[in-house]
């Protein structure tokens, strides 16, 4: 099964959409001094690397996606001789090592293109130019799944979560237990990790096979989890780590959202995007993610630098919550990890008017829905059929339904409230304690471990976890910070590697736990 998935995969990709899988294998198979070079002085050299077999062997790689035919091979010909020349290259290109050329297809070589590698091959030895050999896709298939000479194979957990996505429609919480499994331990090989990133990459691939798009963003953020990881291990590793795993989730999500972002008006647009019968939940479901997704972008952006990319994110996620209904609907607390870094990047990017009004409009719905019955909203640990029994069932009798009054949804919008400085958050939480809504929250150690989700439980905390029950909050704003704020008052291990977004990130992964103490670094000094 692995084998075929990578082959699957491999098949499917573009040329560049190979680039950044292929850049964590390298890492994974002991290549260092990495560089991508591709661009119009790339001479030739797509990525350059060096690899010690004891002693250090310069490698160029050129990609090419699908199957290399003789006209094919023609075309290219010149570029392999610029590949594994002496010519113009990246300052790190060491000509005075032994060197290796390599041609990377995601498809096989066909015709005549079959004699072409030996021909070359000879040329470069009797020029004194190294060696030369193609990758295919029979070779990558062999450096995905692990041989003798390429020794770092899948991480063990890939299979059962492989498995899952192949068997039938998975879930969030499916994903984020499966996915766990591919975390390496604290004490593994920074190769091990990169391997891990690769894996993770498969099952995002064949979630997007399966027109599984929030899904598939939702396995990508376990990228950013392993990366987190790291950082308590390395922090200057888990750094670059969680920024390559972040612009990987980024570029991700623009790429299958894209029509939703060249429409964010068009409500007939993003309810033909999530298709089906049951658009009714999945509608506001499709709007909360996209929201998330937009804003977790802008603060990464913005965090790196990117300010202008940062504020075209939030344009259109303003655009969206000023024109779909769904955005302020959510349909069960899995969804209140999506509210606290979208109310955040709308303030940080002057459309505070906006954030106060989605947190209003987010409230009254919820308040209404804890109002008019007294199963309120499902919990963090819900399914969608429960989700859905939850929203729609409870007029019906037949349907049997757990009373439920503790809101996780209360405790994102009363702490985003609280802290950017809202204008309606005392009315909010009037509005909560008039329909008997029990604020609950778990609040997680700063370690590694918070990053997971153990066996769900509302009564019992679990281990390295605090449960805040009934959480009291000011009547009034003031300077000081909230209570259960004040439990984590100094930056969390992920958030020094990068940035204020990653904790909102893993809340986004988790969605049992909102990490809302990282809110007070992200206020605007206006407020």
């Amino acid at each position: 099964m692995l084998a075929a998935a990578f082959a699957s995969w491999i098949e499917k990709l573009s040329e560049r959409a190979f680039d950044a899988p292929f850049l964590d294998l390298l890492r994974a198979q002991g290549f260092y001094d990495i560089h991508f070079t591709h661009g119009p002085y790339e001479f030739g050299k797509d990525f350059i690397a060096k690899r010690d077999e004891p002693t250090p062997v310069q490698y160029a790689f050129q990609g090419k996606a699908g199957n290399i035919g003789g006209p094919a091979w023609m075309e290219i010909f010149s570029q392999l001789l610029e590949l594994a020349s002496d010519g113009p290259a990246h300052s790190n290109f060491d000509a005075n090592l032994p060197r290796r050329s390599v041609l990377v297809a995601t498809g096989r070589l066909t015709g005549k293109a079959t004699i072409g590698p030996a021909q070359l091959q000879a040329h470069l030895r009797k020029a004194n130019l190294g060696d030369f050999e193609v990758w295919d896709l029979d070779v990558l298939k062999e450096l995905l799944t692990g041989s003798p000479r390429f020794g770092v194979t899948p991480v063990p957990g890939l299979l059962p979560v492989l498995g899952h996505v192949e068997a039938g429609i998975p879930t969030e919480r499916v994903l984020e237990r499966e996915l766990a499994a591919l975390i390496p331990p604290a004490g593994a090989p920074l190769s091990h990790v990169r391997r891990a990133f690769v894996d993770g990459s498969l099952v995002v691939a064949r979630l997007v096979d399966k027109n599984l798009p929030f899904l598939a963003l939702h396995a990508a953020l376990n990228g950013v989890r392993i990366a987190a990881a790291r950082a308590h291990t390395n922090l200057v590793e888990g750094g670059d780590l969680l920024r390559d795993a972040f612009d990987s989730y980024i570029s991700l999500g623009v790429s299958l959202l894209r029509p939703l972002f060249d429409a964010p008006e068009d409500s007939k647009v993003w309810l033909s995007f999530v298709g089906g019968p049951s658009r009714l939940p999945t509608y506001p479901v499709a709007c909360v993610k996209v929201l998330e997704f937009l804003s977790l972008a802008a603060l990464h952006r913005e965090h790196h630098g990117q300010a202008s990319e940062a504020r075209a994110l939030v344009e259109v996620a303003a655009r969206a919550v000023r024109s779909q209904p769904g955005t302020a609907h959510p349909i069960s607390d899995r969804f209140a990890a999506s509210y606290p870094p979208v109310l955040t990047a709308l303030v940080r990017f002057g459309q505070g008017d906006l954030a106060a009004r989605l947190a209003r409009e987010t409230a009254k719905w919820v308040c209404d829905r804890y109002e008019a019955s007294p199963y309120g909203l499902a919990g963090p640990y819900a399914d969608p059929p429960e989700e859905v029994r939850t929203l729609l069932g409870a007029p019906f009798e037949c349907i049997n339904l757990r009373k439920r009054r503790e809101s996780l949804l209360a405790v994102a919008l009363a702490d985003a409230s609280y802290v950017l400085g809202l204008p309606d958050y005392d009315n909010i939480i009037n509005d909560f304690l008039a329909v008997g809504i029990v604020p609950y929250a778990i609040h997680a150690e700063d370690n590694s471990d918070a990053y997971t989700v153990s066996k769900p439980s509302t009564a019992v905390s679990k281990p390295g976890t605090v449960a805040l029950v009934n959480i009291r909050y000011p009547d009034i704003r003031a300077a000081a910070p909230l209570p259960h704020h004040a439990l984590q008052a100094l930056p969390r291990v992920s958030e020094r590697a990068g940035g204020p977004a990653v904790p909102l990130a893993l809340a986004c992964l988790t969605r049992d736990r909102l990490f809302s103490d990282v809110l007070p670094r992200l206020r605007p000094s206006s407020t």
